[in-house]
């Protein structure tokens, strides 16, 4: 089964007033980066970034993927990986700002959709998360993105896909939409673990 992960990065962080993916973190480390390394200690297939430019984070064998309907939001990046990758049985995808993601729980998310062989995430929060590919999750995506006044919500996505919630530390799964919350995640992410 070919398993592509995928790390969204194209958003437009218009809150925070600079681009997300490349913040960095106190480790040196931008946000995409991050990303692209937590992907890569898992089984996958191919890691991709859905994203329109090419930073100098992202190596030369991870395609970055534009999406194909601009301003649509994660689902648009979603379909156009999807149409990208023709072969893809399931995609795990990450949002590019999730600081504190571990390779651990991701690896978690992956065991249980492909034993399951269906859609899932964590409880409360619709990403990171396992999607299959097949007629249905094609079809809604294209109704999705044809339609100006579809919500376009990931949560649409996974509630049409029947994906199952796990459990999960919240804590692990913290963002930062404004320059005031990404401080705090900064100095979080500063402190010792204990």
């Amino acid at each position: 089964m070919s398993v592509i992960g995928v790390v969204l990065a194209g958003g437009q962080s218009s809150r925070m007033g600079q681009d997300k993916a490349l913040l960095q973190l106190p480790n040196g480390k931008t946000l995409l980066k991050h990303s692209i390394e937590l992907l890569n200690h898992l089984d996958l297939n191919e890691i991709v970034v859905s994203r329109a430019t090419r930073p100098k984070e992202v190596a030369p064998d991870i395609s970055c993927i534009a999406d194909q309907i601009f301003n649509l939001g994660p689902l648009s990046g979603i379909a156009a990986v999807i149409n990208a990758r023709p072969n893809a049985h399931a995609l795990l995808i990450i949002p590019v700002d999730l600081p504190f993601l571990t390779t651990q729980l991701l690896t978690e998310l992956l065991a249980y959709g492909q034993q399951q062989q269906g859609a899932c995430y964590f409880c409360e929060h619709y990403l990171p998360c396992y999607l299959p590919i097949n007629d249905a999750i094609t079809f809604y995506l294209e109704q999705q993105l044809k339609h100006p006044d579809a919500r376009r919500s990931i949560f649409g996505l996974l509630k049409n896909a029947n994906a199952v919630a796990l459990a999960v530390d919240s804590s692990l799964l913290l963002n930062a939409n404004t320059p005031e919350e990404w401080q705090t995640m900064v100095s979080r992410f500063s402190q010792p673990q204990t």
